[in-house]
């Protein structure tokens, strides 16, 4: 009977356990909490997990452990990482007001003075207007269509460069897409010859400064904000000669910008451009029309520069797509000519080969962080816990695995336009483009015309050149960190297929 009574007692304690165990679970998927992460230490939190290089592959792995939705705490900053598509849409697009600011960077945003460009700015009227008049400009592929003959000018002196010196293939893919972007804001110019642009060379050390200076976890005033007041004759404080002196270099440079189309117009020459249409508009201030010019040299010319020394990198490695691209453009287009916008519905290969070259390297694997306004409460389904997004925590979405997934792309290392091609037995895969230019109200404006540049210049380069691996050594894959990640270094050989070839790209150095 005592045993009996025992036993009973245990069922019930067991059942009102069970009970509240169920309850209580209920009860806490109720209450929002931070993403799971890893563990922090008093006051650092996370300091020592966060990652201060090619952060888009620590990211990954924490999403292997943590989910789709992690999150790291820095002395009192928390970051949320997103690991899959359907988070990136579900936060950033679908509740992009809440997500459209940028991190307050101290150094590259406040000290180095590039919060002023849009890629930086908070958003606001300002943001607005300077994304309304770059959709005007190449908003679409229908607008990106008045800048093909530019391009294709361009791409011609490029090829001929290549030609001519194919030892100096990275600094003629970086020539090329300055030549273009200087155009497109400035209606500059570069000079022909060996010398170097000092127009260009100032553009060029801006961007670099921007990289560096915005990079995650580059400098300690980033993480520790209150160092700002830190004297610079401390030890230390040396970043703030850093920060004066890329201020001054990057003020300059915008203001020159403007000068030289002012003075243009003054003269009645130069050709039209994105600065001098606005100047001539007499609509918008200078201090927006100066600080929009600049944002479109360096936020298209470095990233399309990383994508197209991609392209030559995995033309070098794979042979057969190589092979399969040239079968196609020789088919379709022919041999004396390059092909055009007009061609890219008969180029179904060609047009997955600049998708995947947009997947395969992220030229901002990280995307810039986005910054929440206020606080968000996001559940993913009905069964989902509730999770918290702090107002003025920054948001992640991790581009890089996003798009080497490998629940979306198959074997995603591997380089293969045929991915995105659908078969009898096969759908295509995802379109990258809707991932790797970011999300939400910070997509990149720019998107089109960087996809226009890529195609035209990807035709031009399998149509006349064969592109194969060095003779010695492997090339190193990977990409380098910083806000724009470029290729490893690597070497290939570059080299005109035929002599028709040849002489077709001796054609298009005179063409303008």
């Amino acid at each position: 009977m005592a045993l009996s009574k025992d036993l009973g007692s245990i069922v019930l304690i067991f059942a009102l356990a069970l009970i509240g165990w169920r309850y209580r679970r209920k009860w806490t998927k109720r209450i929002p909490r931070l993403p799971p992460g890893p563990p922090g230490l008093p006051l650092v939190g996370n300091l020592f997990d966060a990652p201060t290089n090619r952060h888009w592959l620590k990211f990954a792995e924490m999403g292997q452990v943590w989910g789709d939705i992690s999150s790291l705490t820095v002395l009192g900053q928390i970051t949320i990482i997103l690991n899959s598509v359907e988070a990136a849409e579900d936060i950033l697009d679908a509740r992009g007001a809440n997500f459209s600011d940028r991190p307050v960077i101290p150094m590259g945003g406040e000290l180095c003075g590039f919060n002023n460009a849009l890629i930086l700015s908070q958003y606001g009227e300002r943001v607005r207007t300077e994304r309304k008049l770059f959709h005007h400009l190449f908003g679409t592929p229908a607008a990106t269509t008045n800048f093909a003959p530019l391009i294709a000018t361009e791409i011609g002196a490029f090829l001929h460069n290549v030609a001519s010196n194919p030892q100096g293939l990275i600094p003629s893919i970086r020539r090329l897409t300055a030549a273009i972007t200087l155009r497109i804001a400035y209606g500059y110019r570069l000079r022909d010859g060996s010398e170097r642009d000092s127009f260009l060379q100032m553009f060029e050390t801006a961007g670099q400064n921007f990289s560096r200076s915005a990079a995650p976890g580059a400098f300690l005033v980033d993480t520790i904000p209150s160092l700002r007041i830190w004297p610079n004759w401390l030890p230390g404080g040396g970043f703030h000669t850093t920060a004066k002196d890329w201020s001054k270099q990057l003020h300059d440079t915008v203001n020159s910008g403007l000068a030289y189309v002012k003075a243009q117009m003054i003269a009645g020459k130069g050709e039209t451009s994105f600065v001098s249409t606005l100047l001539d508009e007499k609509i918008h201030d200078e201090y927006l029309i100066k600080w929009a010019g600049i944002s479109i040299e360096e936020g298209g010319s470095d990233t399309t520069a990383a994508q197209l020394e991609a392209f030559f990198l995995a033309m070098s490695l794979y042979p057969d797509v190589q092979a399969a691209a040239q079968e196609e453009l020789d088919r379709v287009v022919g041999f004396d000519r390059l092909a055009d916008l007009s061609d890219r519905g008969d180029l179904p290969y060609m047009n997955a080969l600049v998708k995947e070259v947009f997947r395969w390297h992220n030229a901002s694997p990280i995307g810039l962080p986005h910054r929440a306004r206020e606080d968000c409460i996001y559940q993913k389904d009905a069964e989902s816990e509730l999770l918290l997004i702090p107002k003025n925590s920054l948001v992640i979405a991790n581009i890089w695995k996003l798009t080497h997934d490998p629940k979306r792309y198959a074997n995603p290392m591997r380089f293969n336009p045929s991915r995105f091609i659908a078969g009898a037995e096969k759908e295509a895969e995802p379109d990258p483009t809707r991932i790797c230019f970011g999300y939400g109200r910070r997509i990149c404006p720019g998107k089109h015309l960087a996809d226009t540049i890529l195609y035209l210049a990807c035709t031009a380069v399998l149509s006349v050149f064969k592109i194969s691996k060095a003779k010695e050594g492997e090339p190193q894959l990977g990409q380098a960190s910083g806000t724009v990640s470029h290729p490893l270094p690597f070497d290939c050989v570059v080299e005109p297929r035929n002599a028709a070839a040849l002489a077709l790209i001796r054609s298009t150095e005179t063409q303008d």
